[in-house]
């Protein structure tokens, strides 16, 4: 993607903590809108640094001392993609902007905390019902805007070709994507009860991606490394254990393994055919949290996987319909403008 000069953003400011895959979700906002990026940890700063130069980031040691140089600095708006107003809440005249890293089907990102924001971000019909549901527009914060972290896509800024070769994998193989959640006591990932599956009897016409969550990485190093040592006699498989952006990775495949992930939501926006890991039946699942598993097949045993995913290669368009359905329901204006609503949704609050 050629990066374009990030806009003015006099006073604009985001906040990201160790969470790289959070980055994302800020930048491409961040390009839009100026402003600077303040992070307490080394690893996030390196990463913006290394992928998005032309975007100004801050490392300062502390939240104190990130709360000073915003003081100084004169924020008067700070965008965050998580719940973390509570650091920077009590600051004079400072409006607070919520874009969640992630459109999860999952209760984390329809909670009552987002009513703590002057503003949040909302991606699609489906999250906007959703809130509404929940009574969490009654403030009239909510505002619909797209998703900026997909902008590139919509764009056709992503080349599947160009993205296998940085990859260093065959474009004459089917690319076939695992990308789990990271484990939590909900059994939302697969990991635990599938990651082995995936380091024997890998079909030799295809390559093999695993993306895991940089907290897999960050929480379960052992497990990841025996998982790594695994997977090394494949030719055909690449293990991608701790990057912030899986959209150019998914740009390069032709098939998304996930559970219960947001991610799910985001591969919509190429319109493939999806593989759903479920570590418990089907029937003990909270309806709201598996409804992209009717876009594709759903396996609970682990020796299933590899026929399962074959087949569905050889049906790319099985699920399609329930596939564009959802994806009209997930994207608002899929014009690749997302960005740009954003900023002028925030310069309107600070104007205003």
């Amino acid at each position: 993607m050629r990066e374009k000069s990030p806009g003015n953003g006099r006073g604009i400011a985001y906040f990201i903590d160790f969470s790289i895959q959070e980055i994302p979700s800020i930048v491409y906002i961040a390009y839009e809108t100026g402003g600077i990026i303040y992070t307490d940890s080394k690893t996030t700063s390196t990463f913006i640094k290394k992928d998005h130069p032309k975007i100004r980031v801050e490392y300062l040691s502390s939240i104190e001392k990130i709360r000073e140089h915003m003081v100084q600095s004169g924020v008067k708006a700070i965008i965050y993609p998580d719940y973390h107003i509570r650091f920077f809440k009590d600051l004079s005249h400072v409006k607070h902007i919520l874009v969640l890293h992630g459109q999860s089907d999952k209760k984390y990102g329809y909670r009552k905390d987002v009513l703590d924001y002057d503003l949040f971000f909302i991606t699609g019909k489906e999250s906007h019902d959703r809130y509404e549901k929940l009574g969490l527009l009654k403030k009239g914060t909510g505002i619909l805007i797209g998703y900026p972290k997909i902008d590139r896509v919509f764009k056709g800024e992503l080349n599947k070709g160009q993205e296998l070769k940085k990859l260093s994998l065959s474009p004459k193989n089917r690319t076939v994507l695992y990308a789990p959640t990271w484990s939590d006591k909900s059994l939302n990932s697969s990991w635990d009860k599938f990651r082995n599956a995936f380091t024997s009897n890998i079909p030799e016409n295809v390559n093999l991606i695993v993306k895991l969550h940089p907290n897999l990485k960050r929480y379960k190093e052992k497990e990841v490394k025996e998982f790594s040592d695994m997977l090394k006699p494949f030719k055909n498989a690449l293990l991608i254990d701790f990057v912030p952006d899986i959209v150019p990775v998914m740009a390069a495949s032709d098939i998304l393994i996930s559970d219960v992930s947001a991610v799910t939501r985001e591969y919509l926006a190429f319109k493939k055919p999806f593989v759903f890991l479920s570590r418990k039946p089907k029937w003990m699942w909270n309806r709201q949290k598996i409804i992209l598993w009717k876009c594709g097949e759903v396996v609970v045993k682990p020796e299933t996987l590899w026929p399962t995913v074959q087949k569905a290669l050889k049906e790319p368009g099985k699920y399609l319909d329930n596939i564009e359905r959802h994806f009209r329901n997930t994207f608002y204006k899929p014009d690749g403008k997302a960005a740009i609503r954003a900023r002028d949704a925030i310069f309107n609050i600070i104007n205003r």
